[in-house]
Order: structure tokens, then sequence, then C-alpha cells
């Protein structure tokens, strides 16, 4: 399924397989439960449903992944988010007020997240 987001690519059939991933992932009493393996699917959801044409569903699909402290804001988190950033640049929805915020609001989570000390 993230293959199919990662291409492009955006139906009923990929939206509830990603819907799937999401509640599976879900569940932080899972003993193989992490936070950035839920985030991944939120972002897959929020590309796929980009891809199907529903800029509003994919800013909610990736509402919980902008709304993680900075703390666990990882560099694979962000790449995720980064890409539906990227496939928002190139989507219809790039010029709606809805696109502008979210693409804004991607900016912002990217760069928000803390430097590891030097040293």
């Amino acid at each position: 399924m993230e293959a199919e987001a990662l291409l492009g690519h955006g139906n009923a059939d990929l939206i509830a397989q990603a819907e799937e991933a999401v509640t599976g992932f879900s569940d932080p009493s899972s003993p193989n439960w992490a936070f950035g393996d839920l985030a991944g699917a939120q972002c897959d959801l929020s590309l796929i449903r980009l891809h199907s044409g529903d800029p509003d569903g994919a800013a909610a699909a990736i509402r919980p992944v902008l709304d993680l402290p900075a703390s666990h804001r990882n560099n694979g988190i962000v790449v995720s988010a980064m890409r539906v950033r990227s496939a928002l640049m190139s989507s219809p929805a790039r010029s709606a007020v809805t696109g502008k915020d979210l693409r804004a609001e991607i900016e912002a989570f990217s760069t928000s997240r803390p430097a590891l000390p030097r040293g």
C-alpha cells in the first residue's frame, strides 16, 4: 500500500487499506506498537486521500502527525510528512486554501524539530 501511495495512486480500495493500517497501528498497548509506524501509516493515508482528490481528508489524516511534540519528530516521520508536502505541490489542491495551509504547516513541522547537541 505504501508503494501505491508513493507512486501517486489513490482510490477507494487503497483508502480502505490505508485506514485499516492506521487502525492496526493505533493500539499503544500492542507489544510491537511504535509511534513512528502509526505516523507513517497516517502519512500514507494522507497521500492516498490527496491522490484521490480529497485534500480535506488528506489534511485530517496527517493532523495527528503534525500534532506530535517536537521530541517525537524523528527523521523518518519528517520525511514521510515531506512526501505529503511534495505530493501536495504537484496536486490541483496546491492552490486551494486547504492545500496552502497544509503546505505551510508541514514546512513548519519539519523545521521545528530539535537538533542534536554538538559534541
